[in-house]
């Protein structure tokens, strides 16, 4: 009776010292939600229950950028990985905060005095050291998952910005496709034109052969950017986690440039906020500092275990009582652990010095490569496009009064459809380099908030109006605007 009341008195001490530590809520999904979220990235709070009707909702429509994040969220491989791994962080927090379990003991001992019981010894030993560092422990690991988390998110807001970049890159990759073939039919357009010539006498074996190459290099070039279509198409649909042979399609428009950008210092203030790995880098510098602290005064605790010792002597008497072991500090003071503690905290706020550095050069990179894209825009659109336009239009002129033939006229025309596709190379580049910059500041960029439903249209000013080769004029690139309700088109 004395000892079951010595055990159930010292284990109800240790579980009410203890206390109770439970698994995160929903292994913290949700805060890794509510983080992503808080930068921009569009996360459905309460997903359908069936996650193949939620996706097969947004690849009803072409997807834009905005939908092909939340499918990538949704059903990337590597990200289910990554959820999964907040499971590892969760157990570590359940188990730091808990103590060993007891340890039951018996022996059983004969006794060569005839006559003697046999002497039997029963006991429980708690560890008194992981009772007293539990707090910490428990600090210390929900500050680690709390680090997870942050990590995690980081992991996260980079595959939404990889998958916005794979996006554009296919929408551009169609668009010059689609541009590309254009130009092989008017190759090959401009190729049965000079066998009309060559038949009527008009045009030499040379002359003749020099445009079926013209014709072939504008068809290779056509297979090529169709295959390059293709290639991004498949890498999209990695980070989709999609098949490329589905049926899902983007647009094959990409948007028009902003016409303000945002300024720097202010980004790279919202990069020092915003920047999950930075917050996650900062937040283990802290728990670094405080493990430290802890690490000083518990290396000279060593093991401590508290015990409940009950035995019965081979006389039949009953000894009950408390047992202490303690690991004295004599040889050895742990003093590898402090140490191994100190660097590992140094270490620690050396990264973070890294980061703010990386981060802010990295957003200043982003920003100077974002601008240079517009500037080529700009000046695609302002000077070689209408300078291009000029020419094709005065060479009509002299076509027309035979000072020059039908064939340089035509060249003229494949140099213009050239810039074109320079033109949207250098759009699809603003909106990659836009799309690494909010990568870089591991937020939504303000000016995202004023981009509008005007797309670049490349089929209605380079389609021949006819089944002959196109002699009218072109005006300024055009661009096509959903919102616009009479069809009128905005020139550039």
């Amino acid at each position: 009776m004395k000892l079951t009341t010595y055990l159930i008195t010292t284990i109800a001490i240790f579980l009410f010292l203890a206390g109770c530590t439970s698994i995160p809520k929903d292994l913290g999904r949700s805060d890794v939600n509510a983080l992503i979220s808080e930068r921009g990235v569009p996360i459905e709070s309460d997903m359908a229950t069936d996650k193949a009707d939620y996706i097969g909702t947004l690849l009803a429509n072409p997807l834009t950028s905005d939908s092909a994040i939340r499918i990538a969220l949704a059903n990337n491989p590597q990200l289910k990985a990554t959820y999964a791994s907040l499971g590892i962080a969760a157990a570590d927090v359940y188990e730091a905060g808990r103590i060993r379990n007891p340890v039951f003991s018996f022996t059983s001992l004969d006794s060569n005095v005839s006559g003697e019981m046999n002497q039997k010894t029963f006991g429980l030993i708690l560890s008194f050291t992981d009772l007293i560092t539990l707090p910490s422990r428990k600090r210390f690991a929900e500050g680690e998952f709390a680090a997870m988390k942050e990590s995690i998110s980081a992991e996260i807001v980079n595959v939404a910005a990889e998958t916005e970049v794979a996006f554009y890159e296919f929408v551009a990759a169609k668009q010059v496709a689609a541009l590309r073939t254009q130009i092989a039919r008017a190759g090959e357009l401009s190729l049965q034109l000079a066998k009309r010539y060559f038949d009527a006498g008009n045009l030499t074996p040379r002359e003749l052969a020099l445009e079926q190459a013209a014709a072939s290099e504008t068809k290779l070039a056509a297979l090529e950017a169709n295959a390059e279509a293709y290639g991004k198409r498949v890498e999209l649909a990695n980070l989709l986690g999609l098949s490329a042979a589905g049926n899902w399609t983007a647009p094959a428009k990409l948007p028009v440039p902003l016409a303000h950008e945002d300024d720097i210092d202010g980004l790279i203030k919202i990069a020092q906020q915003s920047r999950l790995d930075l917050a996650a880098a900062r937040k283990r510098t802290d728990l670094l500092a405080d493990r430290l602290g802890v690490t000083n005064w518990t290396r000279w605790l060593g093991e401590l275990d508290f015990s409940i010792e009950h035995e019965r002597d081979t006389d039949g008497a009953d000894l009950t009582g408390p047992a202490i072991e303690w690991e004295v500090p004599i040889f050895t003071q742990n003093r590898d652990k402090p140490l191994r503690a100190s660097a590992e905290l140094k270490m620690a706020i050396a990264e973070v010095e890294r980061l703010m550095v990386t981060i802010e050069n990295g957003v200043r990179a982003a920003h100077v490569a974002t601008l240079s894209a517009k500037d080529r825009v700009h000046e695609y659109q302002q000077q070689l496009i209408p300078a291009r336009i000029e020419i094709v239009e005065r060479a009509q002129e002299e076509e027309a009064f035979m000072l020059i033939g039908i064939f340089e006229l035509l060249e003229t025309k494949k140099d213009e459809y050239d810039a074109y596709k320079s033109y949207l190379v250098s759009v699809r580049d603003y909106w990659m380099a836009r799309s690494e910059l909010a990568r870089a500041v591991g937020n939504t960029l303000p000016s995202s908030a004023h981009i509008g439903k005007e797309v670049l249209n490349v089929e209605d000013y380079i389609a021949p109006e006819s089944g002959e080769v196109d002699h009218t004029g072109h005006g300024d690139m055009q661009t096509e605007t959903q919102s616009n309700e009479n069809g009128a088109h905005h020139h550039h």
